[in-house]
C-alpha cells in the first residue's frame, strides 16, 4: 500500500513502492529565503534536497518550468551543479542516483514509474499541463522506455484540491466532465482528469495513488500560490 508520512524533520516521503524514494520538502522543511530571488535560490535548494537524500548536488535535477509538455530524458549524470537544465516540465531517466525535482506552489507534481524495468518520471501540471496532458505524454515515454502499463505507477502528490480551486470560463471551456460547480463558482479538478489519464492507458487503479493533500486548504504545511507564498515545495524522486 502506497502511503505519505511526514518524518521527524517535517519532510514528507512516500513509502510502500520498492526501489523507488520520492518525497517533498515543504514549508517546515524549508528554509530557503524566497525573497532573495535569482538562480541563487536555486542552489539552496539543492543542498536542502541533498540534507534530506544524501545525493550531490550535481547530480539534483531541475528545470526551469514554462507550462507546457516538454520532457527531458537525463542519460547521464549531470557534471556540473547547474540550476535547470533545460526550459520543460517533465523529466525522465533509468539512472539510479540521479534525483529529479519538480517545484510547486498549487499545480500538480505527478510522478510515473515502472518497478520492473527501473525508469522514473517526475511531471509538472498546473492546467495547462492538464490541458496540453503532459500525464499522456510522461506515461508514453515509459512505455518507449519498455514500461508495461500493469507494472506502471501514477502519484499524484499535495497540490490544489477540486473542491479548492476556482477557475475562469476561459478555463473551464476546455475541460468538459472536471469542472464541478458550487455557489456559482468553478472549481477544476486535476486530479480525477489525470486519474482518468491513467486508466485511459490500462494503468491498473490499484496502481494510482492521490495524496488528497490540498496545497491551499492545508496552507500551514504547504506552499500556496494562491495564498500568497513566494516559497515552492521540493517535489523529489530518484532510483534508489
Amino acid at each position: 500500500m502506497i502511503r505519505l508520512d511526514k518524518d521527524p524533520q517535517h519532510i514528507f516521503r512516500i513509502y510502500g513502492l520498492c526501489g523507488l524514494q520520492a518525497g517533498i520538502i515543504a514549508k517546515h522543511a524549508n528554509s530557503v529565503n524566497y525573497s532573495d530571488g535569482g538562480i541563487e535560490v536555486r542552489f539552496k535548494e539543492k543542498m536542502l534536497i541533498y540534507k534530506s537524500t544524501g545525493i550531490l548536488p550535481e547530480h539534483i535535477v531541475m528545470l526551469d518550468q514554462v507550462h507546457g509538455k516538454e520532457i527531458i530524458e537525463i542519460l547521464r549524470p549531470p557534471l556540473k551543479n547547474e540550476p535547470f537544465v533545460a526550459q520543460a516540465d517533465g523529466l525522465i531517466t533509468t539512472l539510479h542516483g540521479v534525483c529529479l525535482v519538480i517545484r510547486t506552489a498549487d499545480c500538480v507534481p505527478v510522478i510515473l514509474y515502472d518497478d520492473q524495468n527501473g525508469v522514473v518520471s517526475a511531471l509538472h501540471s498546473g492546467w495547462r499541463g492538464c490541458a496540453h496532458n503532459i500525464t499522456a505524454e510522461g506515461i508514453k515515454r515509459l512505455l518507449h522506455k519498455g514500461a508495461k502499463p500493469s507494472s506502471m505507477y501514477v502519484l499524484v502528490l499535495p497540490s490544489i484540491s477540486p473542491q479548492a480551486y476556482e477557475i475562469g470560463q476561459d478555463v473551464a471551456s476546455q475541460f468538459d466532465g472536471y469542472v464541478l460547480q458550487k455557489e456559482g463558482k468553478l472549481y477544476l479538478n486535476m486530479w480525477q482528469h489525470i486519474k482518468d489519464t491513467a486508466l485511459h492507458n490500462d494503468i491498473p487503479e490499484q496502481n494510482i495513488f492521490i495524496s488528497n493533500m490540498c496545497t491551499l486548504q492545508h496552507n500551514t504545511e504547504f506552499f500556496s500560490y494562491r495564498k500568497g507564498d513566494n516559497g515552492r515545495n521540493l517535489n523529489f524522486v530518484y532510483l534508489a
